[in-house]
C-alpha cells in the first residue's frame, strides 16, 4: 500500500490456527494512509498474535522509495473481539516517526496461552478502550467504563512495551 486505504469494515471473521489473525502493516517510504478502519465481531482460536499493526514492516516493491513518505495511521476500530489460545491479543507497534492515532478497543475477551509480562502490545499509540477488555490493556490507551466515562487517562503514548521474544 503507498497510495490509501479508508472507510473499510471487517466483520464477522473467525480465525483459527493462524500465527496472525488481522494485520495492518507499513513503513517509512510508504506514505499514504490508513484510516476509518471497523474491525467488528472477530473470533480468534489458536492464534499467535491476534490484532497487529505494524509500522516498521521494512519491506518495499522497488529499491527507490522515499523514506520521508511517512503513512498516516488513524480512526482504527475493533469491537467485539473474542477468542481462546492466543498467545499475544494485541500488537501495536507504531514508532515516533509514524504514531498509530485514535485507536478503539471496546468489548474484547481472549483467552491467552502464554503468561508473558506484556500480553498487550503498544508502542507509540493514542486512543481508548471502552467498557470490558481482558487480558488488561497497555498504559498507552485511555480507558473508560461501559457508558463512555473517563476511568483512567494514558501517562504515555510513547511508552513501548513491544515484545517479540517468543
Amino acid at each position: 500500500m503507498s497510495g490509501g486505504v479508508s472507510n473499510v469494515t471487517v466483520e464477522n471473521v473467525h480465525v483459527w490456527n493462524s500465527r496472525r489473525a488481522v494485520r495492518i502493516k507499513t513503513a517509512a517510504g510508504r506514505g499514504g494512509y490508513v484510516r476509518h478502519i471497523t474491525y467488528r465481531n472477530l473470533t480468534f482460536v489458536n492464534v499467535r498474535v491476534g490484532i497487529v499493526i505494524k509500522t516498521d514492516y521494512n519491506e518495499h516493491p522497488a529499491g527507490e522509495f522515499n523514506p520521508k513518505a511517512l503513512p498516516v495511521l488513524e480512526d482504527i476500530s475493533y469491537t467485539s473481539i473474542h477468542g481462546e489460545g492466543v498467545r499475544v491479543p494485541v500488537r501495536i507497534h507504531g514508532n515516533s516517526e509514524i504514531p498509530v492515532k485514535n485507536i478503539t478497543i471496546r468489548d474484547m475477551s481472549v483467552g491467552i496461552t502464554y503468561k508473558k509480562k506484556h500480553i498487550f502490545q503498544c508502542s507509540h499509540v493514542q486512543g481508548r478502550v471502552i467498557g470490558t477488555v481482558f487480558p488488561a490493556p497497555c498504559e498507552n490507551l485511555d480507558l473508560y467504563d461501559e457508558q463512555g466515562h473517563l476511568v483512567r487517562r494514558s501517562g504515555s503514548q510513547n511508552a513501548s512495551d513491544i515484545d517479540y521474544d517468543f
